[in-house]
């Protein structure tokens, strides 16, 4: 992983870690063992990406109801183009496992569909 995106997300998981709601949300759900998702997205075309830290009920969709998500953290400005989606992410998740200590790696949305390119 590029070291120059793996100290820029440390520095997004310090704002995390300040923020008065966020720290809060992040932390009780890494100690609840939650699966997390990163969302990488953008809210109209021609602005730059957003990423919404999320986790997922997993309980509905083990039995065949949609999981439901919830919005932990939100942070603008994380990238300009899709194309960035999995680098970016990647080392996002790498960042957010080993300062929360997470047993799962968090999953990767595009736009809200699970990201399936490298």
């Amino acid at each position: 992983m590029d070291p120059a995106l793996l100290e820029y997300f440390d520095r997004v998981c310090d704002r995390i870690a300040a923020h008065p709601g966020y720290s809060v949300k992040v932390e009780n759900a890494a100690r609840a063992g939650k699966q997390f998702i990163l969302n990488y997205h953008t809210h109209e075309p021609g602005q730059d990406y957003c990423v919404s830290v999320c986790v997922r009920e997993e309980s509905p969709a083990q039995i065949g109801i949609p999981a439901s998500t919830e919005e932990l953290a939100h942070i603008r400005g994380i990238g300009s183009r899709s194309e960035e989606c999995g680098p970016r992410m990647e080392a996002f998740a790498a960042r957010l496992a080993e300062r929360y200590g997470l047993k799962r790696v968090p999953v990767i949305f595009l736009a809200g569909v699970p990201f399936g390119g490298a």
